[in-house]
């Protein structure tokens, strides 16, 4: 027997009706509201997240599935999707500001558990090129409006981290102030303190809680130029209803992040989506310079906290004679109907069965020519021009 990979999974069942339900959720949205849907490779140069992320990061250090090809081309899965945006706006869009929406899998190594996978599924909305205030707001109202939609309880998380000289600087004070707390830090912030200090504000580890919340907070380090786009910001938030707290440890770990960065959080205190804006990530890239901001949703999180959509078929095409099956199917697909059928020439019982099992409305008889309304049990002479009434 061959087994499955350990940390991926397989969508199926009441977890394959969630998925496409916010799937299709998401395309609904934003195929209506600019943003123009890119699906990037899986497969991506391992020089653009080494840059992007930053070599020191736990997901390039650690995480990334790396292979050479066979051309001894060093290659990575993607581990997110912001990087593959911006290099492709760099190659085809440069001179243009767009807006962009993916929906895709994504890939890290690290140690599989409760929304967390090898392969995992994330939803994302970017705006790339010339941006301002105006786009950061879009970006949170947008994803505040589509996530309060499947997850009510969600809660938007703010802050502002300033300039990247602002956070190297920070990085320096937080280090010293992690190193002379050192005996106080669990294991995993121990192992982080060298090369990915921020990451430390991150963590989730108890003994790490008293230290953290103690620590110097990165928001009287920030730029005043910085701070005035902040209080913009919010005052849009305000105007437009959108309720938020501010969180002054909010700084997400990825190298390219300047200035706005934004969780949005459960009640639960479960992260299903954040982001934030990257106004230099094209620079260290070497691939131009223009700016973005954006969010990711975690998929699979946000499948765990909904409830199994219903999901109804209107017809179902029931008989036992396959020429008549034939027959009726040929006169709805012509009037593009669409209809359930059973999966093979079973008993009639058994596909009466299926067809309540699944919710149907409407039953084509082809045995006996009619329609039956399973909800009311009126049954009438099968008709298309009552299908087409309907």
């Amino acid at each position: 027997m061959i087994d499955q990979v350990k940390g991926t999974q397989n969508i199926s069942g009441d977890d394959a009706k969630k998925y496409l339900y916010i799937q299709s959720q998401f395309h609904n949205k934003f195929g209506h509201s600019g943003y123009k849907y890119l699906q990037t490779p899986l497969l991506e140069y391992k020089e653009l997240f080494n840059k992007s992320i930053g070599e020191s990061s736990e997901i390039v250090t650690k995480q990334m599935y790396e292979l050479t090809d066979k051309g001894g081309r060093e290659l990575v899965l993607r581990p997110e999707g912001t990087s593959s945006i911006v290099r492709y706006h760099a190659e085809y869009n440069k001179d243009f500001t767009n807006k962009y929406s993916y929906f895709g899998s994504m890939f890290r190594y690290e140690n599989p558990q409760k929304n967390r996978y090898r392969e995992f599924n994330q939803a994302g909305l970017e705006i790339v090129g010339l941006i301002d205030t105006y786009s950061d707001f879009q970006i949170i109202n947008d994803s505040y409006t589509f996530i309060k939609d499947l997850v009510p309880d969600t809660m938007l998380k703010i802050n502002t981290i300033g300039s990247n000289n602002d956070r190297k600087k920070y990085i320096k004070i937080l280090y010293d102030y992690f190193s002379s707390n050192k005996s106080k830090l669990s294991a995993e912030s121990v192992e982080k303190l060298e090369n990915n200090t921020l990451r430390i504000l991150d963590s989730n580890n108890l003994d790490d809680v008293e230290t953290i919340k103690n620590a110097p907070k990165i928001n009287d380090f920030i730029n005043s130029n910085s701070k005035n786009e902040f209080t913009k910001l919010l005052n849009h938030l305000d105007n437009a209803d959108i309720k938020y707290e501010i969180d002054n440890s909010l700084v997400r770990g990825l190298d390219y992040y300047n200035d706005l960065t934004f969780e949005f959080v459960t009640t639960d205190n479960v992260v299903v989506g954040g982001g934030g804006r990257y106004d230099n990530l094209a620079e260290i890239l070497s691939i131009g310079k223009f700016n973005g901001v954006g969010v990711a949703f975690g998929v699979e999180r946000i499948m765990n906290l909904i409830s199994v959509p219903v999901i109804s078929t209107i017809y179902y095409l029931l008989g036992t004679d396959i020429n008549k099956l034939t027959k009726y199917s040929k006169e709805l697909d012509k009037h593009n109907i669409n209809y359930n059928k059973p999966p093979r020439l079973s008993k009639e019982n058994s596909q009466f069965k299926d067809a309540k099992n699944q919710n149907v409305m409407y039953l084509i008889n082809t045995d006996e020519d009619t329609i039956k309304n399973l909800i009311t049990n009126e049954t009438v002479d099968f008709n298309i021009e009552v299908i087409l009434e309907h």
